[in-house]
């Protein structure tokens, strides 16, 4: 069983089921909800994650829930029904946006929570990689890749190992529709190059050849730090751009062994490749 209280944040679940259909088809309740969730959590001391309005039990109930992230104090500060006592307010908004006679079940989520300790983790680790690149690029990012902030993130783990990457969503392709442009920084992964461990695990894990991936524990140095800048419809949040790579349409790949100059060399060339990064943004 998981010690929620050994954590700095912790992510519950708002879950509600709807076995009757009283709501209906209600694909947006995601968007309706999402701002004031955002803004409530916020005022809370939490951070709103996400919701899922179009998903169904195994045995075919339709459910929504949302999940929201407290801090160890909100997590600890129960009302009398043994709830973080900042869980009130958000549930109460919820409710309005729902019939009445909905069976509610509010649970801490252990996968959310050891996946953001992971990757905050995983953030800290690779610092003095991702940092460069973050004060580089992200004033550069246009077509509301602002609204999707940089994630570090574990995809796979085995005892005393997690795999993850670090990613920047930058823009639209320009050249293709409904596609992304993101930047993802790393250590340069051609297998035959790590000879000691844990990195000369990799070909457990099945990711893309040659994609820039992150470590924990971090492989002693020095290592070949890696950048590529790959186009495809990659999802917001939960999807990886490690695998699949028929969906990839194009890639550019850079490396170096300073992330500082890794950090220029890509900025230089995105500006050259995408020169609309530079101009004006649309308001």
């Amino acid at each position: 069983m998981t010690d929620f209280n050994d954590y700095e944040w912790v992510v519950w679940r708002l879950k509600v089921e709807d076995p009757s259909q009283l709501a209906g088809e209600d694909p947006g309740l995601e968007r309706r909800t999402q701002e004031t969730m955002t803004g409530l959590a916020a005022s809370l001391g939490c951070v709103y994650e996400h919701c899922v309005d179009t998903d169904s039990c195994a045995d075919g109930r339709p459910y929504y829930a949302w999940w929201v992230r407290l801090p160890a104090a909100e997590h600890a500060r129960r009302g009398t029904d043994g709830l973080p006592q900042a869980l009130g307010p958000l549930r109460t908004y919820l409710t309005t946006q729902l019939p009445d006679g909905l069976n509610w079940q509010i649970t801490p989520d252990r996968e959310y929570t050891l996946d953001h300790a992971g990757s905050v983790a995983m953030r800290t680790a690779y610092d003095d990689l991702i940092a460069p690149f973050e004060r580089a690029l992200m004033p550069l990012r246009r077509d509301g890749a602002d609204t999707l902030d940089p994630r570090a993130k574990v995809w796979m783990g085995e005892e005393n190992l997690l795999v993850g990457t670090f990613d920047l969503w930058l823009c639209n392709d320009p050249d293709r529709p409904h596609t992304w442009l993101v930047v993802t920084v790393g250590l340069w992964t051609e297998p035959q190059l790590f000879d000691e461990e844990p990195a000369a695990r990799l070909g457990h894990f099945d990711f893309t050849p040659h994609h820039p991936l992150l470590f924990l524990p971090r492989p002693p140095g020095p290592v070949t730090l890696t950048a590529r800048a790959q186009s495809g419809p990659f999802p917001g949040r939960s999807g990886s751009t490690t695998k699949a790579p028929d969906a990839i349409a194009t890639a550019h790949q850079w490396t170096a062994n300073d992330p500082a100059v890794l950090a220029e060399r890509v900025t230089h060339d995105l500006k050259l490749l995408w020169p609309h990064l530079t101009g004006p943004k649309e308001s």
